[in-house]
Formats: structure tokens, C-alpha cells, sequence
């Protein structure tokens, strides 16, 4: 079968004016695009011998969700960070994938991704693992192009942590030879016909003025996708310090390819930064709550140039719409927190809507990722990346026949994720995963130390198997290590506040 027809669905969407209204109406999918959208599709004789046509009266059919920051090797650390602030999560959650062999970053990676679609995320920013070296990152994309999700793969330097006692490590950003292995990994991409590009991620801009022109330079010469960074202002940081788009700017580095993660706290220049440049934001709600930082999403000003993102799925939910809700419930609180502080006043309205909440999960995400003309609406011409949502269950009763858009922003669980299409392929369907097959040519060989076998098939349960094994390693690897003891280096080394902050 070649191509796909959804019979009789609720198709979310966008208008010129990126409102969603919601239709009952087929949709053909022909090989990766969807070539038609309109009301009893006929099909003709030779037509119909190649097409699957799928009963969808009743469902949801919503553009896939886009993450634009996650770190998907961090399965096998699911469960450990439920309590933990960004002090506590970057040893024992970040710097710990320098113990990862290529192995584990396989399965970790694989797991994560088959999460990620699971959930109806159908586009992953993954900004890469901390990993100790070029084929820890090669095996990643193995994995990408493994689970069958879309990617950018953004490329982080390899990290070699020397030791744990009062920790001792090193991660290269500007010599020659570590552009050189980033050159390199571009010169292969992208795989799967485009469906796993490669971007470059970089958490430090204090590097000499001229060493991180040329940085740049090379990494845009070599057609990375993205450049993003994790970026945190405020008080942690000393509320005096520029932000990351300022720190761009001043270099004269800043552009549309640009996505800055968190920027909470944002300085008075960021939002005519972001506007001038089209660069974008990816706010991470649950991370950045648990860490007692506000989600910048829908704020007046950042909503125009914001996405959503997951981080770090080892905190909490992986699911997109999950997101979406803490981003929209946080902006109403702050919003009215604002307007009491403000002269004791209060507002009839809640302020941001769920249309916003989800344009910035699907049309923001699209953007954010440099895909707008392809992803993150339904329409003919876009790429086949669809999430089917059933309506029947208890959650979704009566929801999805008031307002199905509030119906999957507000109702919606993983459970009514009924199937996800990636590409035109289908990856989940009836509420379960597919098996995954690995591809024909791995980026790295067996015989280097990678796991894919040439077409090797594996159901969930024997990726999850797999990932539960790396777990049980990884933890007896890391014992003994004082992570507690690490914290205090790692405030030292990014430069964090130690004078303002509370125990």
C-alpha cells in the first residue's frame, strides 16, 4: 500500500489566520504528503489496490506534536529526578551519560523516541546527549532513524568527565578538531530522505570573540539545521547577566536558525531580539516549574516566536498536550497574579486560550524546528504527520463533541492516542507501538561497536527489555559516586549564584 485514507475524521485545521477549525472530512496520504482533504474522496479501480483506507468517523485527527528541546537517551534515569532542582539533575542526570557506553546510548535513545511517538509526538529538537564521544552520538541517530520519529539531531561536543571524586572534565567547543567531527557527521547527513537532520547544540558562549565566529561559521557552512542552547537568566545566574540572544547579538551570531531553550527571566531587549532575528524559544513547563522557573510560552511579547518542548522526560510527561496545559494554566495564574499586584486588579478574561496553548505545541514547534512550510498544521502539500485521537474513552466523553480542540488540549492522555503517522508511515495503531525496524546501513557498523543488526526487527518489549538492562548497568556503574560533592563543582564551573541562593 502506498497510500492512506482517513474516512470521515475531525481534522483540526489551521485557517490563513492560524485558527483552528475543526472539520469532518477524508484525507488521502500519498507516500510522506497528504494530497487531499475533502469530503467523500472517491477512489478509483487501480486507485484503491494501493491505498489503506482507515475508519476514522468519531476521531480526532490532530497535526503532530512538535517537541523542540528534549534529551531522549534519559530513559533508563526515568523515576530518580522527582525532587531534584537543576543542581541536583546535572550530575546524576546529565553529566552521568559520560558513563553510557555506545550500547546504552542505543537503547536509551530508541526508548525514548518510541515514548516520544507513543505520546503523539511526532517531531523531536533532541538536543543531544553529554556523550564521551563521536559514536555515542553516531549510535543516537541510529536510533532516530531506528524508531521511525522525526528529528533534529543537535550535535553536542563530546563530554569526558576524568573524574568523579571532585569532578574533573572536559568538553571542547572551538578547537578545529572538534569542528572537524561535527563537519564530518554533517557531510553524512540527513538520513531516512530527510527525515533525521543534524543540527549543533552549544551550552557556553564564553569562548573568545574571533574562536566562536569561526565556530559558527563552519557549523552553518556545514548545513547544520539548528543551532540551539539551553539558557537559564536570573537569579541563579545573577540577575545582571545578558541572555543568551543578547550574548548573540553582541557577537553578531544571531539569526533564524537560532532556538534558545528556557531564557527565563528574559532581559528587556529579548522580545525585540527575537523579533528582529526570528530566532525562537522552546519553554519546557514541567522542568522549568519543578525548578521554580517561569515558562516563558505565552507571554505577551515571546508567544509569536515560542515553541514547547518535553526536556527531560525522566522528570515527568512525555506527552505534548500535558505541556501544553502547565504552559496555559501557568500563564493565566501569572497573568492574574500580575493584575493583583498590579493595583489590586482582576480580569474577566483568562487571558492566553487553548488555541494558543496548542498552536505553540504544533505551528510554534514547526517554526522553532525550520519547518513551517512542511509541519504543524494539516494541510495539502504538508508532510503526513498525524495523530489520531480516539473519543470514546471516560476522558474524552462529551469533550470531543463539545470542542475537540479543548478536548485534546485539556481531556486528552496517551491512552487516547490511538495511532500516530510519521511520514505516511503508520508507527502506533490501536493504541499500541509497532515493532521498529532498523535500517539497512548503520551510521555505526556492528563491528565499530553499534547495535543495529541490517533489518533487525523489535516490538516494544524487546526495546524495553533492552532499556531496563542498560538501567540495572548504568546503576551499578555509578555507585560509589559522590554526586552530592559534584554539585559543588558544577556551581562553581557554570558561574551559579551562590550568594543569593536559599538551601
Amino acid at each position: 500500500m502506498t497510500k492512506i485514507l482517513l474516512r470521515g475524521a475531525t481534522l483540526l485545521i489551521h485557517d490563513e489566520s492560524s485558527h483552528v477549525q475543526p472539520r469532518v472530512s477524508d484525507l488521502l496520504i500519498d507516500g510522506s504528503i497528504i494530497s487531499q482533504m475533502r469530503e467523500n474522496i472517491e477512489l478509483g479501480e487501480d486507485e484503491s489496490k494501493t491505498t489503506r483506507v482507515i475508519d476514522c468517523r468519531g476521531k480526532i485527527v490532530s497535526p503532530g506534536f512538535i517537541s523542540t528541546h528534549h534529551h531522549l537517551y534519559q530513559t533508563p534515569l526515568k523515576g530518580q529526578h522527582g525532587n531534584d532542582t537543576l543542581i541536583s539533575y546535572l550530575p546524576a542526570g546529565n553529566f552521568v551519560a559520560c558513563e553510557y557506553t555506545v550500547e546504552d546510548m542505543f537503547w536509551g535513545q530508541l526508548s525514548g523516541a518510541m515514548e516520544a511517538i507513543d505520546a503523539g509526538t511526532t517531531t523531536v529538537v533532541d538536543h543531544s546527549s553529554p556523550a564521551p564521544s563521536p559514536d555515542h552520538h553516531k549510535s543516537c541517530i541510529d536510533a532516530l532513524i531506528t524508531s521511525g520519529i522525526r528529528s533534529v539531531y543537535c550535535y553536542l561536543p563530546p563530554r569526558t568527565v576524568h573524574g568523579w571524586s571532585s569532578l574533573s572534565f572536559s568538553q571542547d567547543y572551538t578547537s578545529a578538531a572538534s569542528i572537524d567531527e561535527f563537519v564530518a557527521l554533517a557531510a553524512q547527513a540527513p538520513w531516512s530522505s530527510g527525515r533525521i537532520q543534524l543540527g549543533y547544540a552549544i551550552d557556553s558562549f564564553y569562548h573568545a570573540p574571533d574562536a566562536l565566529a569561526n565556530l559558527f561559521a563552519r557549523v552553518r557552512g556545514a548545513g547544520a539545521k539548528l543551532i540551539t542552547t539551553h539558557r537559564i537568566n536570573g537569579p541563579m545566574y545573577g540577575s545582571s547577566a545578558p541572555s543568551a540572544l543578547e550574548q548573540l547579538e553582541h557577537h553578531g551570531l544571531l539569526g533564524a536558525d537560532i532556538l534558545v531553550s528556557y531564557n527565563n527571566f528574559p532581559r528587556p531587549a529579548d522580545a525585540a531580539l527575537l523579533a528582529a532575528s526570528r530566532a525562537s524559544i522552546s519553554t519546557t513547563p514541567a522542568t522549568e516549574m519543578q525548578m521554580g522557573l517561569p515558562p516563558l510560552a505565552l507571554r505577551d511579547g515571546f508567544c509569536a516566536h515560542a515553541s514547547l518542548g518535553v526536556d527531560c522526560h525522566s522528570w515527568g510527561t512525555g506527552f505534548l498536550p500535558g505541556q501544553m496545559r502547565l504552559a496555559l494554566q501557568h500563564a493565566r495564574c501569572e497573568r492574574g497574579a500580575a493584575l493583583e499586584n498590579n493595583g489590586g486588579r482582576w480580569a474577566r478574561s483568562v487571558g492566553p486560550t487553548v488555541e494558543d496553548a496548542f498552536n505553540v505545541g504544533t505551528l510554534g514547534g514547526a517554526r522553532a524546528a525550520g519547518m513551517a512550510g512542511q509541519l504543524g498544521r494539516i494541510a495539502v502539500g504538508f508532510k503526513a504527520d498525524l495523530v489520531v485521537f480516539a473519543t470514546d474513552s471516560p476522558s474524552m466523553l462529551a469533550a470531543a463533541d463539545e470542542d475537540p480542540l479543548a478536548a485534546v488540549v485539556l481531556h486528552a492522555s496517551e491512552r487516547d492516542v490511538d495511532m500516530v503517522i510519521v511520514d505516511g508511515v503508520v508507527r502506533k495503531e490501536g493504541g499500541a507501538l509497532l515493532d521498529v525496524e532498523a535500517p539497512q546501513e548503520a551510521v555505526v557498523p556492528p563491528g565499530k561497536g553499534g547495535v543495529v543488526v541490517p533489518g533487525a526487527r523489535w516490538p516494544w518489549r524487546d526495546v524495553a527489555a533492552q532499556t531496563l538492562k542498560t538501567r540495572a548497568l548504568l546503576k551499578e556503574r555509578v555507585k560509589g559516586i559522590d554526586f552530592k560533592a559534584a554539585e559543588e563543582v558544577i556551581m562553581d564551573v557554570f558561574h551559579q549564584n551562590r550568594k543569593d541562593m536559599v538551601e
